[in-house]
């Protein structure tokens, strides 16, 4: 019997046989990861074999919470979903705040396993620890917006959070998202297409269950305190504009992504950013679960060519890379196209990178031996980005090529397009720009799990570039920071090791990394989140503890990653990167010395500097001498 903040169970689904059981969770078993990515990795490791083809019945996906998940906890309100990546062929996670999460709970379950394939496509709906498979025919092919609610009227059940794929996930996009009360995206990495594989089209859920707390008294006192440290918050502006805000930001200091990462300043950043989102287009703020802080957005187009629905979002991400990468400054397209990438389940970044890419291609002459059905590709063009979100959520034309990332894209055109394509490990690289904004990034987007990536398990800038604590300066951060902009001998792959794992924390408690970010009484900082768990669940946890599971689990997805054939060598990042940026207070700077600042993370995390491959005493330090074990007898057989 699992103590407070847990369901104690594990929900597993068949989809080939339509087998459905029921598994029991163990303190054993999920105290040394804590839980959400954490502890699915743990599943995924044991459960799926190293070449597992991420698009076959044989690949699984799974649904993660972590213990504050449904809890008064106010970063509470997010799930992950973990599989291998069809886009990458890596480990992914895809982290999405909403409701989810907590419903998943109140059904009953802490996790949810789906694995095989329905010969039909099938919706799941779980309530009150209840599980029925039932017919998608009649939505299948419809998106988002309508499947939501056609389920929420065939269950009868309002009150339920469903998450779902669009056209996008059916035609297996490769970077096809999964979507959740219409507008809370998992993202990255093609978790859409993993369940559009499976025939499954959405997962609702919902349940009057509770969550018991070990210690009451204890834990409110405990979230009162954090809701006060919040309510300090450093990142003013957030709650008034949210993440849009980071356009104007990030223009300013020369590291906003504009012409496919050949320029760090787009002339039109005031035209696409928050201020004007906020005063033209707002309707109102939104919160997931839970949260005080409030940093979505719900907005509209309310006439013309681009009008809209009410949606959530956009994000930054989302302004930027259908924005500032393809020179768009037409902010009511940009509304459009966000509600459009919502509607069929795409990720808005791998989108907009891919967009890019294709324009740059035809910029350079490489796309003449292909169908563009007379289109001329060109910066700038709001319909043409429109028509191509279409395009690539059907498969059609040369929308089909785009659907599959930029890196297949770029061996599909061949001749230099490779010099165009912003990945890493096949994963678009986001709108943070390490030759503008910190070095650091450079060095995450180099050795992350999943690929390029700004926000799992942290935002790499929050350490020199923000300049915040997080309550890691205690567990031995190195602390002033240096220059943003210094690479080797500048501490950048020590402070990776802490910056990363005071993000995993976040991740295996399932907690939204946003409220651990500023000075120590101005988030949630491991300590704080120690003495939560501990009134939560009546373990006495400590700080060390949560940063050795967090350390326990960023290793298992780097051992997952090596099992998958991925080595140093695949630790890179874009050749565009290298180059020069130009405009603004950033022109001229590249990243010079990746290997370099590779090789000390690699010395501070306890990585061999050649292969990659964590080292045997650090996996035996994390108690994961069984996994060294399976990394050598792969390494043996692949001789």
């Amino acid at each position: 019997m699992m103590n407070g903040g847990y369901c104690g169970k594990i929900l597993r689904v068949d989809l080939s046989s339509r087998e459905i059981n029921v598994e029991m969770l163990t303190e054993d078993a999920i105290r040394p990861y804590i839980g959400a990515s954490g502890y699915a990795v743990k599943l995924l490791w044991d459960e799926l074999d190293g070449d597992v083809d991420p698009l076959s019945e044989n690949n699984k996906i799974v649904f993660a919470t972590g213990p504050i998940a449904g809890t008064l906890v106010p970063s509470g309100g997010s799930y992950a979903l973990c599989y291998r990546s069809p886009l990458t062929g890596a480990w992914c996670e895809s982290r999405a705040g909403g409701s989810f999460g907590p419903r998943l709970k109140y059904a009953g379950f802490d996790f949810l396993v789906i694995e095989g394939k329905s010969e039909t496509p099938v919706y799941l709906w779980i309530h009150d620890e209840q599980v029925e498979i039932k017919d998608a025919s009649l939505i299948w092919g419809k998106g988002i917006e309508y499947s939501t609610t056609f389920i929420q009227n065939e269950i009868d059940e309002l009150d339920s959070s469903i998450a779902l794929i669009g056209q996008g996930g059916e035609n297996q996009v490769l970077y096809a998202a999964v979507v959740n009360d219409r507008g809370r995206v998992a993202a990255r990495g093609g978790g859409g297409a993993l369940m559009g594989s499976k025939n499954l089209k959405a997962v609702a859920v919902s349940g009057k269950g509770s969550l018991q707390v070990a210690h009451p008294d204890h834990f409110m006192k405990a979230v009162t305190l954090a809701e006060e440290y919040l309510g300090r918050y450093p990142f003013e502006g957030i709650n008034q504009f949210g993440t849009p805000l980071l356009i104007g930001i990030q223009n300013a200091a020369g590291g906003l992504p504009t012409r496919n990462f050949t320029y760090g300043q787009f002339e039109s950043a005031d035209d696409i950013g928050g201020e004007r989102l906020t005063k033209e287009n707002l309707i109102k703020r939104r919160a997931c679960y839970g949260c005080s802080m409030g940093c979505g957005r719900y907005t509209v187009v309310e006439q013309g060519k681009y009008q809209t629905i009410p949606q959530e979002g956009p994000e930054y991400e989302t302004l930027a890379a259908l924005g500032s990468l393809c020179e768009n400054g037409n902010l009511e397209s940009l509304l459009k196209a966000n509600y459009l990438c919502n509607d069929y389940g795409l990720d808005t970044i791998s989108v907009g990178v891919a967009i890019a890419f294709a324009i740059e291609c035809y910029e350079n002459g490489l796309l003449n031996d292909f169908e563009l059905e007379g289109r001329e590709l060109s910066w700038g063009d709001a319909d043409l980005i429109l028509e191509l979100i279409e395009d690539i959520s059907m498969q059609r034309g040369f929308g089909k090529i785009l659907s599959q990332g930029v890196r297949r894209a770029a061996e599909l055109i061949g001749q230099n397009a490779d010099d165009f394509a912003l990945h890493v490990k096949g994963m678009e690289v986001p709108m943070h720009e390490p030759r503008g904004e910190s070095k650091i990034m450079a060095l995450q987007y180099a050795v992350n799990p999943r690929g390029a990536c700004h926000m799992h398990p942290n935002w790499a800038a929050i350490w020199d570039s923000g300049q915040f604590e997080c309550g890691m300066n205690a567990l031995g951060q190195p602390w002033p920071p240096t220059d943003k902009m210094l690479e080797l001998n500048a501490k950048k792959g020590l402070a990776y090791k802490y910056v990363a794992m005071q993000g995993e924390i976040s991740e295996i408690i399932g907690a939204c990394v946003f409220h651990s970010w500023g000075a120590d009484d101005e988030c949630i900082t491991p300590q704080l989140y120690a003495t939560l768990l501990s009134a939560l669940t009546g373990w006495d946890v400590t700080d060390q503890e949560l940063f050795e599971a967090a350390e326990r689990s960023w290793n298992m997805k780097r051992c997952f990653n090596i099992r998958a054939g991925l080595t140093r060598k695949d630790d890179l990042i874009p050749k565009r990167l290298k180059d020069p940026i130009r405009r603004g207070p950033s022109d001229g700077e590249s990243v010079q010395n990746i290997d370099g600042m590779i090789d000390e993370y690699f010395d501070a995390i306890g990585w061999d500097k050649e292969t990659g491959i964590p080292k045997e005493d650090t996996l035996k330090r994390l108690g994961l001498s069984n996994v060294w074990e399976v990394l050598m007898e792969s390494a043996v057989q692949n001789r």
